[in-house]
């Protein structure tokens, strides 16, 4: 017994766990032995016996712990993952919350204190880990500079102050709302003013301080003249990309380009790239080099990483492709918009921008053209869905460039993890997913701005030309693919701007991170070339949906700016609704998605949470401008969706947020990259083991939520709302093909009912024109129908066929007048329970038309 008891006693508690886990049986007899009593003692005083070897245990593993035998490491893991436990139940209350139906507009009955909980451990935990470092770092500053970092805390306050005054100007009356925003900018005004007042007088008490470095004030070793250093075959591609820009705007009017010129669009780009290279820049040595480096790659060593990302590839393929042809189920008018246009490309109709619903960017109908040309493919539904869903695939290798780009800069075994996890959340992600299946072109948004962050992250930390040349290329091309794309070029200036300000670096480099940015924009601004050009000749239809969704339609010019003043309460009720989307409501659109469902799932949405603990933590430790860069962006690409003031209630909206997608995700595979990193660094070869584990179930759990969303609950909301189109064209096709002819049919059109496209599409005929739009205008569409003399000419010796709506009483009784030969019959639609009505007047003959016309 007493061997037992010093046995039980040395053990430290990490010991004892580890012990356990290795041989659980053997350390349960132990303890059985060290804590039995006799049965009768026991009855008497059963804590007696046994309470002194808890005691002395007690005791000592409390004293180990304070002598550092339990190590920071393991007290950071533990409270990692208790914050990880707090932030789950938080999250799982507050979707408790919206599942049961609770009133969403109301910000006051979110319960986050135990997700605010969960935030504040993963800061302790932070803090924890690293106090020893702060420790040494405070210790190593000068007086001057302990004043400067105290010194800061007040503008640091008077920011916080803001904050808080605009988190209360979103949830505020319209009346005082604005007094609050302007009260807001005032203590932010001042708390920058301060802020710039401390560095300069710090900078004033440094000023005849030695430097360590030449470099250091911005010396550089001589080179030779910028003349010398150019060559002829620069200025030869100088000359030709000149050339070729000045012909594509001579070749680009009148929104059309025709094919020639989109290549000789596409050289002048690449010709551009080129020629801001940098000097030293030759393609025989970069292919040599990129050759020689893929060489170098152990991919063995990589091989855990590439099985991953195998795997995360194929449960990405599982949610896009699964039942992929049966839900989404049906057309709605922008997917007939993407078809029609599609398809006139494809006959030869080239345009820059296509400016009919509202005005739409090019480079999806250009690709859906290609595709649809496959065999067995073709301009329809399907084809639109698949085109999406390769393109959603194409974003997660980008995804893994990002993690690894943005979060390994120093360790590059953690950033790959990192992008791991980042593809994996976005692989099963709901958001990312519905955006992937809608068939439209909103899903080129996270893949060009996932581009477009790996090079301007490297641009803002090593200022090199060559980075600054591929973000402009990427920021380019990006504005041909979607609307929210245009607070993109936005995003790269105040990103340059942020590390010209954060990063320790001479005036020189500072300067030359303006003419960096200076080539950027040039570079960028000629692949926008064409559609400038039809930016300058047709302005209103480029900027129609933005300025629609800003400030509403039919505003004047001159009253634009006192209506958005007028509704700053409105900017900030949309900004706040924007923040919730991840967690409490979502798009109410039921096109893109579950009508209010959150962006994000229950567990992605709590390490969210958790990772804006941890980057903030990451922001302060290090001056890093892209850590402190990547939160602004987000609060940018969310605009799109926040300034709809002339229509909030589509705020918030995961289409037009979805540029923001991306890097909400990042922040969200951080904390989990974290945990799993520390269980590697902790327990070696089995921490490996349960990182994988930790990581696998996490995503797991996130998989089964989202596919039940998508699979389950979203298809009884989308079949409800949405019209039979498939249906009705399989009933139009089959008249058809019965003899009746395309020519002999036609809808009635009704007040918010089908669009007579979408049912052509689905019968095999995109370009049925038979929607007569009133009953009085039936007879003389019927005459202009017999005079045609294209495929859908009206054929009198055939059956006429006519739909119509279950709301229009007046079409029965006008058919019945009509053509009191017809008769009637009810249809009902198998999935959705959608009725209506075909009436079916059998043929009149050339005869019967003629008279038919000469009574009306």
């Amino acid at each position: 017994m007493s061997d037992d008891r010093r046995r039980f006693e040395d053990l430290t508690l990490a010991e004892l766990i580890h012990q356990f886990v290795k041989a659980p049986a053997r350390t349960w007899r132990l303890l059985n032995v060290i804590l039995a009593t006799p049965r009768e003692e026991s009855a008497a005083r059963p804590m007696t016996i046994y309470a002194p070897a808890l005691e002395t245990a007690a005791v000592k593993w409390t004293k180990r712990l304070l002598a550092g035998r339990f190590t920071v490491s393991n007290a950071q893991l533990l409270l990692y993952v208790t914050a990880v436990v707090c932030a789950l139940f938080g999250n799982s209350l507050l979707r408790g919350a919206v599942d049961s139906g609770q009133n969403r507009g109301d910000a006051a009955a979110i319960d986050s204190s135990f997700l605010w909980l969960g935030f504040f451990i993963w800061l302790l935990a932070e803090w924890v880990g690293h106090w020893a470092r702060l420790k040494a770092w405070w210790g190593e500053l000068d007086g001057l500079s302990r004043f400067r970092w105290l010194a800061r805390l007040l503008p640091l306050l008077m920011g916080l102050a803001s904050a808080r005054l605009l988190a209360d100007s979103m949830t505020a009356p319209a009346e005082s709302a604005l007094e609050l925003v302007q009260t807001a900018i005032g203590w932010l005004g001042l708390g920058i003013l301060f802020w710039l007042l401390i560095e300069f007088m710090h900078w004033w008490r440094r000023r005849r301080a030695p430097e360590s470095s030449a470099l250091a004030d911005g010396i550089q070793p001589p080179t030779r003249p910028l003349r010398q250093r150019i060559g002829l075959g620069r200025i030869a591609l100088f000359i030709l990309a000149a050339i070729a820009s000045v012909l594509v705007w001579i070749n680009t009017t009148d929104n059309h380009i025709a094919p020639p010129i989109i290549v000789l669009w596409l050289v002048s780009a690449g010709l551009w790239a080129l020629v801001f290279a940098p000097l030293d820049w030759h393609f025989l040595d970069w292919a040599t080099a990129r050759i020689d480096a893929a060489r170098r790659v152990n991919w063995r060593r990589h091989s855990w990483a590439i099985l991953a990302f195998a795997l995360i590839m194929l449960l990405g393929m599982g949610f896009r492709l699964a039942e992929l042809g049966a839900h989404p189920a049906e057309m709605v008018s922008d997917h007939v918009e993407k078809i029609l246009d599609s398809q006139r490309v494809a006959e030869g109709e080239t345009r820059i921008f296509f400016a009919n619903n509202g005005g739409r960017e090019p480079i999806q109908f250009y690709l859906m053209s290609l595709l649809a040309s496959l065999p067995g493919l073709g301009f329809n539904h399907f084809t639109l869905n698949l085109l999406t869903v390769i393109e959603g695939l194409v974003t997660l290798p980008i995804l893994v460039m990002v993690g690894v780009e943005l979060m390994g800069e120093r360790r590059r075994g953690f950033g790959i993890i990192v992008g791991l996890i980042l593809a994996g959340l976005v692989a099963v992600s709901y958001w990312h997913t519905a955006l992937s299946r809608l068939g439209l072109r909103i899903v080129l948004t996270p893949f060009f701005t996932g581009l477009l962050l790996i090079y301007l992250a490297r641009a803002m930390r090593y200022n090199r030309r060559a980075d600054y040349v591929k973000a402009a290329l990427a920021l380019g091309f990006s504005l041909y693919a979607y609307q929210a794309a245009r607070m993109l070029p936005i995003a790269v200036v105040v990103g340059v701007a942020m590390a010209m300000m954060i990063r320790r670096i001479s005036w020189r480099e500072r300067l030359m991170h303006l003419v960096n940015l200076a080539v950027l924009i040039f570079v960028a601004f000629m692949v926008f070339l064409p559609l400038f050009h039809y930016s300058l000749e047709e302005p209103e239809h480029y900027w129609r949906r933005t300025s629609t969704r800003i400030l509403g339609d039919d505003i004047a010019e001159e009253e634009r700016l006192d209506v958005f003043s007028a509704n700053v309460p409105v900017l900030m009720s949309n900004i706040r609704n924007a923040l919730l989307m991840f967690h409490w409501k979502g798009d109410v659109i039921w096109v893109h998605g579950q009508p209010l469902e959150p962006a994000m799932d229950m567990y992605t949405g709590a390490f969210l949470i958790l990772g804006l603990a941890a980057w903030a933590a990451r922001m302060l430790r290090a001056r890093d401008p892209v850590l402190w860069f990547a939160p602004v962006m987000i609060f940018i690409m969310l605009l799109p969706s926040a300034l709809a003031l002339g229509f909030p209630s589509e705020n918030p909206s995961h289409t037009r947020t979805s540029g923001a997608l991306l890097l909400v995700y990042l922040i969200a595979a951080l904390p989990m990259a974290i945990i799993a990193w520390r269980l590697m660094r902790t327990f070696s070869r089995r921490g490996t083991a349960l990182a994988v584990i930790f990581c696998a179930v996490v995503i797991l759990l996130a998989n089964q939520r989202n596919t039940h969303l998508y699979f389950d609950r979203y298809p009884e909301t989308y079949i409800k709302s949405a019209h039979p189109y498939s249906e009705v064209g399989a009933v139009l096709r089959g008249f058809a093909d019965s003899g009746g002819g395309y020519g002999n049919a036609f809808i009635i059109a009704y007040p918010w009912w089908w669009d007579h496209r979408a049912v052509g599409i689905e019968s095999g005929e995109p370009f049925w024109p038979n929607s007569i739009a009133s009953l009085d205008e039936l007879p003389q569409f019927l005459d202009e129908a017999w005079q045609r003399t294209n495929p859908f000419k009206l054929n009198p010796s055939r059956d006429l066929l006519f739909f119509y709506s279950p709301a229009d009483e007046a079409a029965p009784e006008r058919l019945r007048e009509w053509f009191p030969s017809g008769y009637e019959q009810r249809m009902e639609s198998s999935r959705s329970g959608a009725s209506y009505f075909l009436y079916r007047v059998p043929f009149l003959g050339k005869m019967g038309l003629e008279a038919f016309f000469n009574q009306r």
